[in-house]
């Protein structure tokens, strides 16, 4: 299947990124400002996105904007904010039919790019600041998504648990940011902030579909060219250094099961040869319905309702996570250390290797199913600095040898423990 990223700068730290898949009828356009996590920034970043798909400069309100893209057959626009290791990505995108099923041999791809620089670019603007009623509005919305985290305690512990083991870290910021300083927020300063971002983010557009790039390439290129740039090349995104000793809490709370998280360091990121082996291993241990945690820790001790692995692999940082009644938590927590040392041992069969590696194929060959999820895979190339394509990641699990799978898990820490529990614990 396979495809290739095609990349030109087309402005001071502002590239234009091109993925072709054929098989799809539409083409993807989004514009991602790659900012460095930082405390006194990350909670207005979040809110940027939601004002700016707004409307902008001559429609200036949402009903003219989706007039607009009605007309274009259905175009729409999302926004959006993610953490991908010590960058905050704020993104504006906007999907639309190829042009050649435009009925009036119209070009599609120009008017959804010209869209989208517009919403980009000339926001609507009210008294120097960001239009009020939209600030108090996406506000509210913003602390909507902060408090959502809390009843979604298994997202909650997950979260926890890696502000705690990152605390030092930009990595360990939420990625909403701070309720209280959601508060804080005017239509002034989160205007301010754009101004900033706008001068010194790193800028990654992404344009995945079927069509002819060029001419969304000659709108972005004159839309962003004359921008006044103070841009100065960010930070590599840097690996996690585990702690000399293991980090624990226990917070008390409400719940019905107890959430229990460890965090463990590998010091394995995407540029390493060994990430391969580490995906693999982490995926025999606990990626899988056939893993090692699910079938011993949950099915055959029933010391949990759930145990997953998960590797980022942007900063080498793994976390196993399990739903467990509180008289199971020390246990389960034993086990789970029990199975990583069987991996580091080597005690793993090759029909668990071979399972294994045909999950992860699957989920590599899975990224083809959507443009987002093409484009959310070549971004991470992008900010990881390296060049690679889901078929290429797919070739190079079947090298893996069962040494450095050991090798991988050797790499493997235990660096926190975080328990979320109900007043009592036996």
């Amino acid at each position: 299947m396979g495809n290739f990223l095609k990349s030109i700068e087309i402005a001071n730290g502002v590239n234009f990124n091109t993925i072709i898949d054929k098989r799809f009828k539409t083409n993807r356009i989004s514009i991602n400002f790659v900012t460095e996590l930082r405390a006194d920034t990350v909670t207005v970043n979040a809110l940027i996105p939601q004002l700016l798909k707004k409307g902008f400069e001559g429609c200036e309100t949402y009903t003219e904007l989706n007039r607009k893209l009605e007309e274009l057959y259905g175009a729409y626009v999302n926004a959006d904010v993610q953490k991908k290791g010590d960058y905050q990505i704020l993104t504006l995108c906007i999907t639309g039919i190829d042009d050649r099923f435009s009925l009036e041999n119209e070009s599609i791809i120009q008017k959804t790019a010209d869209i989208l620089c517009n919403l980009a670019l000339k926001p609507i603007v009210e008294d120097g600041g960001f239009s009020k009623k939209y600030v108090e509005l996406e506000k509210n919305s913003l602390i909507d998504s902060i408090d959502a985290e809390l009843n979604e305690k298994r997202i909650y512990a997950l979260n926890n648990a890696i502000r705690l083991m990152c605390k030092d870290e930009p990595y360990g910021l939420p990625m909403y940011g701070f309720k209280d300083k959601v508060l804080e927020i005017t239509p002034q300063s989160a205007k301010e902030q754009y101004d900033n971002i706008l001068k010194t983010a790193k800028i990654e557009i992404m344009f995945t579909g079927c069509g002819d790039d060029t001419k969304a390439i000659d709108v972005f290129t004159n839309a962003f060219k004359s921008l006044n740039r103070d841009y100065a090349e960010i930070p590599s995104i840097t690996a996690h250094i585990s702690a000399k000793k293991v980090t624990e809490k226990t917070e008390n709370m409400p719940v019905s099961q107890s959430k229990l998280v460890l965090g463990f360091g590998a010091c394995v990121t995407s540029r390493d040869m060994l990430a391969p082996a580490m995906r693999l291993m982490v995926a025999i241990l606990g990626g899988t319905p056939s893993a090692k945690l699910f079938l011993n820790v949950r099915e055959k001790l029933s010391l949990c309702y759930y145990c997953a692995a998960r590797y980022d692999v942007s900063k080498g940082i793994i976390t196993i996570d399990s739903g467990v009644e509180n008289q199971n938590i020390q246990k389960a927590r034993e086990e789970i250390l029990v199975q990583l040392d069987l991996m580091k041992k080597g005690e793993f069969t090759d029909d668990e290797i071979n399972n294994a590696t045909l999950s992860l194929k699957n989920a590599f060959s899975s990224i083809y199913e959507h443009s987002s999820s093409i484009e959310g895979f070549y971004l991470g190339q992008i900010l990881s600095g390296i060049q690679s394509s889901p078929d290429a990641e797919k070739l190079k699990l079947d090298s893996i040898t069962r040494q450095e799978i050991i090798n991988a898990a050797n790499k493997v820490t235990l660096d926190t423990v975080y328990i979320l529990t109900g007043n009592e614990v036996d």
